[in-house]
């Protein structure tokens, strides 16, 4: 699977310029190289792999061991008058190990030790909760816009839009006693679009640059912050006086547009070091797990 590009600020899933809600985990195009995510394959004389057939043992004639080879349907067979018998041999209908997540296929073993795939409505793609998109057959591949509730990446109720996006509001009359900072889809207060930087005593109400942060929609890179949450994407906030800096995916937090703390996303995508997510981390796309791995409802499991 290759990833196409790599975008500062909260790249969005597969559009382009498109306004994205602060902090959202989103992602460029995926091209999704199925052949990578399946895992397990045939014996010796079986084809294996993701989509193909395990092998052809069974009740066929042998002369040595080696007539009798191993799949995943029929393990460790030894020839014996002339017929070949298997120490473990998994009967028709029973699926095997190796699986591919969320194709609504499930491969399992017909009754001459081959591979077959039926359908499984059962094993549709879950994303993650409040991903706003659509659980399917093969979702990662082409994902769907979901509507409905949704929780921002602020805490705040809102609803999915067609971009994949959980916003609070679209227009003014959407914000009860607050104004509509359209570019995020967040309700604000009125200062935060007066084009001055406004303090507060309070902290939690005062802007640490011209309308952003604090309360206000995040800021750019290189603009005043006081923490994190201060800046777009949650990059770090540091220096003297402190300020938005570019996201890593070495530094110690998840940011930009990464699944886990400095994996998945473009850090997954890096050619020369890629930094695909261990078991229990986020995900959106099975390949923002190592290999193994799948991308189950949000978290990389086995």
């Amino acid at each position: 699977m290759n990833r196409m590009s790599w975008l500062l600020v909260v790249p969005l899933a597969l559009a382009s310029a498109l306004s994205v809600p602060a902090g959202c985990v989103e992602f460029d195009t995926y091209f999704f190289d199925e052949s990578s995510y399946v895992g397990g394959a045939g014996g010796n004389g079986g084809t294996g792999g993701g989509t193909g057939g395990g092998g052809t043992g069974g009740t066929q004639a042998c002369t040595t061991q080696a007539d009798c080879p191993t799949t995943e349907c029929r393990i460790t067979g030894s020839c014996n008058a002339g017929t070949c018998d298997y120490m473990t041999e998994i009967m028709p209908g029973m699926p095997v190990g190796a699986q591919v997540y969320g194709d609504c296929k499930q491969r399992e073993c017909d009754a001459s030790g081959a591979i077959t795939q039926v359908d499984s409505s059962a094993d549709v793609y879950v994303w993650a909760a409040d991903s706003c998109r659509t659980n399917g057959c093969e979702a990662w591949k082409s994902p769907q816009p979901a509507s409905g509730q949704c929780t921002t990446t602020w805490g705040a109720f809102g609803i999915c839009d067609d971009s994949f996006n959980c916003i609070q509001c679209a227009k003014n009359e959407d914000c009860s006693g607050l104004q509509c900072d359209t570019s995020i889809g967040k309700c604000v207060p009125a200062h935060c679009l007066n084009d001055v930087l406004d303090a507060d005593p309070d902290p939690a109400k005062s802007e640490t640059d011209v309308d952003c942060g604090g309360p206000c929609v995040p800021c750019e890179i290189g603009m005043k912050c006081s923490v994190r949450p201060d800046c777009m994407g949650e990059g770090p906030c540091l220096g003297n006086p402190k300020t938005c800096q570019v996201p890593t995916c070495s530094d110690g937090f998840k940011n930009g547009d990464e699944t886990g703390s400095d994996c998945g996303g473009s850090c997954a995508q890096d050619m020369a070091n890629p930094k695909k997510c261990g078991q229990g981390q986020g995900c959106l796309f099975p390949d923002d797990c190592v290999a193994g791995l799948s991308c189950n409802s949000g978290t990389c499991e086995p």
